[in-house]
């Protein structure tokens, strides 16, 4: 049991979260949402690669460690305050803390970043053969020509870093 009263260590965590960087609030967003929902196999990968072994603990890494001490030993009031907190603090990571509850949290590289098609939709397509079909005779005939480059010629240019 901590020295710390609960109503204590949900005050110091909502003052840590308005102190933490932009990078630092996106490192706590999936700790926050695996420990919410009960996900330790995602919470440790997480942990992982928060832990430096060559490095001195950062304040983040301990403020995070007392985090995964204190927020399972609350009730599910005071979890609901730290999660009303942080979001009323910054609205945006509160947008993101409810999808990640509501969806599961997003893996880096499952948006391919071209048309926002995700992985599994790509998949879909293929299976189901689904290809856009361009007439280009319709626009030969208006007298707009489109010159197709193949994807597998287009030229690559690579800067050298001095």
């Amino acid at each position: 049991m901590s020295a710390v009263s609960t109503e204590a260590q949900l005050r110091y965590l909502l003052q840590w979260f308005g102190e933490f960087s932009e990078l630092q609030r996106e490192d706590f967003l999936p700790v926050l949402v695996a420990t919410r929902t009960g996900r330790q196999d995602a919470l440790a990968g997480q942990l992982a690669a928060l832990s430096c072994t060559d490095k001195p603990v950062s304040l983040f890494q301990c403020r995070i460690k007392l985090f995964n001490e204190w927020y399972p030993t609350w009730s599910e009031e005071e979890q609901d305050r730290l999660i009303k907190g942080v979001s009323d603090m910054d609205p945006e990571f509160g947008k993101k803390l409810e999808e990640q509850l509501t969806n599961g949290v997003t893996v880096n590289g499952d948006t391919n970043g071209i048309d926002g098609n995700t992985r599994d939709d790509e998949q879909e397509n293929l299976q189901n053969n689904q290809f856009e079909i361009v007439d280009a005779s319709a626009d030969a005939e208006n007298g707009v020509l489109e010159q197709v480059v193949p994807d597998n010629n287009i030229p690559l240019e690579i800067a050298a870093a001095s």
